[in-house]
């Protein structure tokens, strides 16, 4: 009876700690938790400039490739019509460094090859042939030969001397003496002198800092305004396409932007942060005493708050060795890719 006696207390105690251990294993299966940014990334000025409008915000979902920023740079454009019949410079280059040694970075050779010095000695006697105006086409032919012949316009006047630019010709040449008219029929009253002409030399185009892209290729025409090529202030940074355009560099979600329109971006500065798809994690904060149920590998059903119904499976990656500000433990999981997850909602785990 003694021994049957002590045999039912033995028992007592034992269903006791199972119960405690049951009611232990129940109380550390359910972990409640923050989903957070596992990898925090960063995004930085290729090189410096001023940041451009811009719309993007914490929080946007973002595509590998979209635009984020603009970063100024600064665009070389043509002076004038020509054909580019050389260009040195390309992505990259010391714009001094290519100055020096070619004398520019690309050159242009202008639609018009031909100018005039030309005074009014020659000119008809009548005054008016005397008063040259700036901007008025004329009309110019060789003294040698008088099939050799063009059209011209008015560049500058100083006094009895003027300038003209050679805008069309037929077999003209440089260094021959010309009479220029009023008129195309070249009447002698509408002559108001004589001149020489001279080439254009090509368009030397230069610029500061370093080649950002190079916008035209040798043979190409263009036209006064068109970019030619584009230069900032520090050598550019990274294998990007030649574009003063920013992007994600991979799909994800922002976690802040560190500019504002207008202000100055250094080389190297972090315009923003991401957190890369795929690398959300949930962390639980756990009590001390329910540590001894949890291992690294343990598997796991996350529910999330915001989402009634979605299930997700986690594995357990990581137990703090060190207490948070609350005096407990974090415990981290990593989750399967899901479209439901928001950083900063509210989940629970349930560990198997």
């Amino acid at each position: 009876m003694k021994n049957l006696k002590q045999l039912m207390v033995s028992l007592t105690l034992a269903a006791a700690v199972l119960a405690a251990d049951t009611a232990c294993a129940q109380e550390t299966g359910a972990l409640d938790g923050e989903i957070r940014a596992g990898v925090t990334r960063t995004i930085s000025a290729p090189y410096s400039g001023t940041v451009g409008d811009f719309t993007v915000s914490a929080g946007d979902e973002l595509r590998a490739g979209e635009a984020l920023f603009a970063l100024s740079a600064q665009d070389v454009t043509a002076d004038f019509d020509g054909t580019v019949t050389a260009v040195f410079a390309q992505r990259g280059d010391s714009t001094a460094a290519m100055q020096d040694y070619y004398g520019a970075l690309l050159y242009i050779e202008r639609d018009v090859l031909y100018t005039g010095a030309c005074t009014t000695s020659g000119a008809a006697s009548d005054n008016e042939n005397k008063l040259i105006h700036p901007g008025e086409r004329v009309y110019v032919r060789s003294t040698n030969e008088s099939k050799r012949k063009g059209e011209a316009r008015v560049l500058g006047v100083q006094g009895n001397s003027y300038t003209i630019e050679v805008t069309s010709s037929s077999e003209l040449r440089v260094g021959e003496s010309i009479k220029v008219y009023r008129e195309s029929d070249y009447d002698a009253d509408s002559c108001i002198g004589s001149g020489r002409l001279e080439r254009v030399d090509p368009v030397a185009v230069t610029a500061e800092g370093y080649v950002l892209a190079v916008d035209v290729e040798e043979g190409q025409h263009v036209r006064r305004g068109d970019l030619l090529l584009r230069a900032v202030p520090d050598a550019p940074r990274g294998g990007r396409d030649g574009t003063d355009e920013v992007t994600m560099p991979e799909d994800g979600v922002l976690l802040s932007v560190n500019v504002e329109s207008g202000a100055k971006a250094d080389r190297d500065g972090v315009l923003a942060t991401y957190c890369p798809a795929g690398a959300m994690e949930l962390v639980c904060s756990v009590d001390e005493n329910d540590l001894a149920g949890l291992s690294v590998g343990m598997e796991a059903r996350v529910e999330l708050d915001g989402a009634p119904g979605e299930s997700i499976r986690a594995t357990l990656e990581r137990i703090a060795r060190t207490a948070n500000e609350k005096g407990e433990y974090d415990v981290t999981f990593s989750l399967e890719q899901s479209d439901a997850l928001r950083i900063g909602m509210s989940a629970t785990a349930t560990v198997k």
